[in-house]
């Protein structure tokens, strides 16, 4: 094993969304046995630094679902832009439906105006029509959207600057009817790759993004097969990845599907099970599977 990939939320962070100074330390502990290590997330790349920053680690990032990569030294090595047009009609959409949404590009995180009254309007519903439903989740997950680094208010998609790169846009919605309904609208969209990162969203990006092709990529640059290469990941969004490495291995608080796909299951992102993961692999021993 000679490089490995891990993703953020749900895998490498932990419930405060910070990673663990045991997850920290054993990825330290391989990068000093010489293997290479990156995050591979649906975060931008900014926001990822900042987060790594207060852990003490420097990695390369693979960003916005593979539709860009960084260096160690934050050098951009490659990205893969949205159709300005196939972006613009997606967010119109968005906009028509009242969806909460946010774009990701070259120098900010784009957020409408009008984006938490819209979650919160959300929630009222939710609570109303599942009182067993809890809020403290549900106003967790939407503060969550609010913690990342680079985000901007506008009032519309309309006030993106022209000359910005749309690498990502996320969109979000906690009435379960609703959100279904967005994805089966762009599920089958040749223009977009739509993907799955959590339980309350769907995500698009241009169709040769994704973080399996950017992992390749960025194997082929430092002579590392994929093979040698191990992924870690718990959501739809590492699919691309995980199929393509050696060395997979789900989340124990993964989706059931994902743990079906990867070839090992270690514990949950509460548990610190990138640590688990990275110290039985370093020792050479197998994966217990415990939540398989």
């Amino acid at each position: 094993m000679k490089l490995i990939a891990i993703d953020l939320d749900g895998t490498l962070l932990n419930t405060e969304s910070q990673i663990s100074s045991e997850n920290a330390d054993a990825i330290r502990s391989a990068q000093n046995s010489g293997i290479h290590v990156t995050i591979a997330t649906g975060r931008a790349h900014a926001d990822v630094r900042a987060i790594c920053k207060k852990a003490g680690l420097v990695t390369p990032v693979i960003a916005a679902n593979g539709a860009t990569t960084h260096d160690e030294n934050e050098n951009r090595l490659d990205s893969i832009p949205m159709d300005r047009n196939t972006a613009t009609k997606a967010l119109e959409w968005l906009e028509e439906h009242d969806f909460y949404y946010e774009v990701l590009t070259d120098q900010a995180i784009y957020s409408p105006n009008q984006g938490h009254q819209l979650m919160s309007i959300e929630i009222d519903r939710v609570l109303s029509s599942n009182p067993e439903e809890s809020m403290d989740r549900l106003l967790r997950m939407a503060e969550k959207q609010y913690e990342q680094t680079g985000i901007v208010r506008v009032p519309s998609y309309r006030n993106i600057p022209e000359n910005d790169e749309i690498y990502n846009i996320l969109s979000l919605s906690f009435d379960k009817e609703k959100l279904e309904m967005g994805r089966a609208h762009f599920q089958n969209d040749e223009h977009v790759a739509m993907v799955i990162s959590a339980d309350h969203n769907f995500e698009m990006e241009h169709p040769e993004a994704s973080k399996g092709n950017a992992l390749s990529k960025l194997a082929s640059r430092l002579g590392v097969t994929m093979e040698e290469t191990m992924a870690i990941g718990d959501s739809f969004n590492d699919v691309s990845m995980l199929s393509k490495v050696g060395h997979s291995v789900a989340m124990g608080n993964a989706n059931p599907a994902i743990k079906e796909i990867a070839k090992e299951v270690t514990l949950k992102n509460t548990e610190h099970g990138v640590a688990y993961a990275i110290e039985r692999k370093l020792s050479g021993l197998p994966l217990e599977n415990i939540y398989a």
